[in-house]
């Protein structure tokens, strides 16, 4: 939740500094060929600094603001700088040309720490200033781009559901409630509201209709994302993304719909224990999923960017296909390209769509702006749980739901923190975290590819999906707005930055989905908060590797001109140009991609409660029941025993599916 500390939460001395960096990542440049003034437009100009503030004010984690505080004020400290930098001044009295120097030194820093640190100052001063309009409704940067910004509303709009809005503190009675309305909890309520049992959703997030989907991005992330998509690795070296609104992460992702592959099924009976996976019961899930969600290949025409990739594996003989989606009568124009933020057509068939539409038609009651606090038991058994509910005026109140069975499905970072503050003692919750990380390399091309716009996601390649026993990357393709370009790019200067942004329109991208094989964890604190930690693997950075330079050769073979990486600071190559892939790949190489080397991001988090036979290995059993404490149940990406190396809403769902039905047979 917000903080509501009536003091600011930065000191002036730390304003300063924090305003001093961010005229220092987004200085006024002056050019001859800039007609949309989008160089000549620094952070002062946009407000940026102020509004880095208030996200910072926003973080949840206490622990997250005191970082940056302590931050700026190492940055405020010329003996620090002294010793950092070797400049003796705080980082406001210093010149332009020295403050850019110094967090150069930052961000090329052979200390993790230090370029974790820049990197997430730099990451919230491009959030800032690329992710809002101006005062003109517009912005250089997008009109340098040929970026169109947000879209006009479509004529009809879709209502949001349903919600019971609970005012004071308050007691519901019912068969079942559900924590978390994403891929798992959406799917559950559906099917036991079908089933007869009276069933309560409990929303962390809002209830987004259609006119809620403004296509600012920066409004899109405070709305609809986990954490106001803020959320980063601990160490600060990855962001985490998740949604956070009625539907989950099956409103913002990017419908594809890939089932588990055999392959996985078999490995996963064998870390588990268990016979579920390669079952006909599991199957059978997976097949009610699918048909419920419309999963096909029909609406998969490709835009530039799948063009792009489609094109440079054919060239070079690799494996692509076509990506199986959850959507119906998709436009699979421009306004796809946004769908990251929202479907305002009704296109996506999310689970708002879906299962929580008749979960409400058959009269279950879902409740939004709700935390989980706790499950609740008694003599081993649960009774229901608690909750804090954010009324209408912002002030919080107390709510009571009293049920026969409590299923959590609150996604991989806060299901474990729930069954911690519930008093669950099983030492593998929050263990077995994997992030599936995901990376890209940018290609820029003589003609427009207009990365933002054209079906969200059509094609895919598997040629570096097993490089070592079943593990590596997928390779595929996401819309690029300027928030994801602005957090990934990599920085040696604000002039280079710049002109890397103002490029956006020309360059297509291949992204690097891995198959993460060694974990990481979520601890929850003696103040009940998740937090993240991991970090990549060399096994793992390997695959990476292997990948990146195989994303290069095919955006060459498809006809870029430049090609870099998304390291800091960037690598870069022109096809063409002699033994260029060796040299990128040396060079790339030599920075490594590990540690804030590298800019990843995490869309699935999965494996924090994992299903399995033995309890001491795992959290639930083949129902999805927790060890030692009946009644309570888990069904989302949680639940994994491993990594699925595709994207995994389609296997969360059908596991929710099988887990639901199991509840429904017992009663």
């Amino acid at each position: 939740m917000p903080n509501h500390e009536s003091k600011p939460v930065l000191t002036e001395r730390e304003r300063r500094v924090l305003a001093a960096v961010c005229d220092t990542l987004l200085p006024e440049i002056a050019r001859d060929d800039d007609p949309e003034g989008f160089f000549a437009t620094g952070a002062r100009a946009a407000g940026t600094a102020g509004r880095v503030e208030r996200l910072i004010e926003s973080l949840s984690d206490p622990r997250d603001r005191d970082r940056l505080r302590m931050l700026l004020s190492a940055l405020g400290s010329p003996l620090v700088n002294l010793l950092m930098s070797g400049k003796l001044a705080s980082f406001p009295a210093m010149g332009p040309a020295t403050r850019e120097a110094v967090l150069r030194s930052w961000a090329h820093s052979r200390v993790s720490v230090r370029r974790a640190g820049f990197q997430a100052l730099k990451r919230l001063a491009h959030v800032a200033y690329y992710g809002w309009p101006m005062a003109d409704g517009s912005h250089p940067a997008w009109r340098a781009a040929g970026y169109p910004g947000p879209l006009p509303q479509p004529e009809k709009a879709i209502e949001p559901l349903p919600t019971l809005q609970v005012e004071s503190d308050s007691t519901l009675g019912c068969d079942v409630v559900i924590a978390g309305s994403g891929a798992g909890g959406g799917v559950v309520a559906g099917v036991l509201a079908a089933a007869g049992l009276d069933v309560v959703v409990l929303e962390k997030g809002p209830n987004p209709g259609s006119r809620d989907m403004t296509q600012v991005e920066g409004e899109m992330l405070g709305s609809l994302y986990l954490e106001g998509g803020l959320l980063m690795t601990q160490s600060g070296s990855m962001p985490v993304l998740a949604g956070s609104c009625l539907g989950g992460g099956t409103v913002i992702n990017y419908t594809t719909s890939f089932p588990l592959p055999e392959n996985v099924r078999g490995e996963w009976d064998r870390l588990s224990g268990l016979s579920l996976f390669e079952s006909a019961r599991f199957t059978a899930s997976l097949e009610r999923v699918s048909t419920r969600l419309d999963v096909g290949t029909r609406w998969t025409t490709p835009g530039r960017r799948d063009e792009i990739l489609e094109r440079g594996c054919r060239k070079l003989g690799w494996h692509v296909d076509l990506m199986p989606r959850n959507v119906t009568d998709c436009l699979e124009g421009l306004e796809c390209g946004y769908c990251g933020y929202g479907c305002r057509h009704g296109a996506k068939n999310s689970t708002a769509r879906t299962y929580l539409s008749d979960a409400a038609a058959a009269g279950a009651r879902l409740v939004v702006g709700c935390e989980v606090d706790r499950v609740v038991s008694e003599a081993g058994r649960v009774t229901g749980l608690e909750a804090t509910v954010t009324r209408s005026d912002g002030a919080p109140c107390r709510l009571s739901v009293r049920a026969r069975a409590v299923v959590v499905a609150a996604g991989a970072v806060h299901t474990p923190a729930i069954l911690k503050r519930s008093g669950l003692a099983n030492k593998r919750i929050g263990r077995g975290l994997l992030l599936q990380p995901a990376t890209a390399v940018m290609g820029v091309f003589p003609e427009r590819v207009d990365p933002w716009a054209g079906s969200i996601q059509t094609r895919y390649s598997d040629q570096y999906a097993d490089q070592d026993d079943g593990y590596g990357a997928k390779l595929e393709t996401a819309p690029a707005h300027f928030v994801l370009a602005a957090s990934a790019f990599g920085w040696d200067s604000a002039r280079q930055f710049k002109e890397d942004v103002a490029r956006l329109g020309h360059i297509g991208l291949v992204g690097v989905l891995l198959r993460d094989r060694d974990p990481g964890k979520v601890v929850v604190g003696k103040d009940g908060r998740p937090r993240v930690h991991y970090e990549l693997s060399r096994f793992d950075a390997l695959h990476v590797r292997n990948a990146v330079r195989g994303a290069a050769r095919l955006l060459a073979e498809a006809g870029a001109e430049e090609i870099f990486t998304l390291q800091t600071p960037p690598v870069r190559g022109w096809p063409g140009k002699g033994a260029w892939l060796d040299r990128l790949m040396s060079e790339a190489d030599s920075r490594g991609y590990r540690y804030a080397r590298m800019s990843y991001i995490s869309f699935h988090q999965l494996g924090t409660a994992a299903m399995g036979r033995d309890p001491t290995r795992s959290v639930i059993d083949e129902m999805g029941e927790a060890y030692g404490l009946r009644g309570l149940y888990v069904a989302d990406g949680s639940a994994f025993p491993g990594s699925s190396g595709v994207n995994p809403m389609l296997t969360i769902m059908t596991i929710a599916d099988h887990v639901a039905r199991g509840i429904a047979e017992r009663w």
